[in-house]
């Protein structure tokens, strides 16, 4: 599962648990983007703070792991290529909130992965089925996860304007948010 993850929340944590378990899979790598192909003037929150909070996020759930991307690219048919030769015994799967479809047909190479993974696409709350039909993503599976409309960029947006973001995001990333002083200003 990848993604700027920043901050990671409890939609991300329970997008995952609910996949891994309906597609009775053994784990789940979480894999934090180095940079947003489709945002590349965004401001992140660095890299290194960001896989920090995935790890502290993911910490108590053993089926759960992080997973560095390749230094050198940040599209995702590369990651898929990372992990195989990283687990060649693994079979792999790539889960999808249905937030970045109307995307999808953009990705580099967006067409060579849908025919190379298999592609799990979550439900998220607000997001119509847009590309349900589209031919890249023809083999897709659909899957209703339970639905919690939550959103790094709320979670930022709430934390600059002083606000709770408890019951949002882990205790544990709470914690690191507040102590480092992360989307204050």
């Amino acid at each position: 599962m990848g993604g700027t993850f920043d901050p990671i929340h409890f939609g991300h944590l329970i997008m995952a648990e609910s996949i891994m378990h309906s597609v009775r899979a053994d784990g789940m790598l979480f894999v934090p983007a180095r940079i947003h192909p489709f945002k590349p003037q965004t401001i992140l929150t660095n890299y290194a703070e960001r896989v920090e909070m995935v790890q502290l996020a993911i910490e108590d759930n053993r089926r759960f792991r992080l997973e560095e991307p390749p230094r050198h690219s940040g599209y995702t048919i590369d990651l898929i290529d990372h992990v195989r030769h990283r687990y060649p015994k693994s079979e792999f799967f790539l889960p999808v909130g249905s937030d970045i479809l109307d995307e999808f047909e953009s990705w580099h190479k967006g067409e060579e992965i849908a025919r190379s993974i298999r592609i799990i696409v979550a439900s998220r709350p607000g997001y119509r089925r847009a590309n349900r039909d589209s031919q890249v993503l023809v083999g897709a599976e659909w899957m209703e996860i339970p639905q919690y409309d939550l959103s790094s960029t709320e979670i930022r947006k709430r934390v600059r304007m002083h606000l709770s973001v408890k019951y949002m995001v882990p205790a544990a990333v709470e914690k690191y948010i507040l102590d480092r002083g992360l989307y204050v200003g």
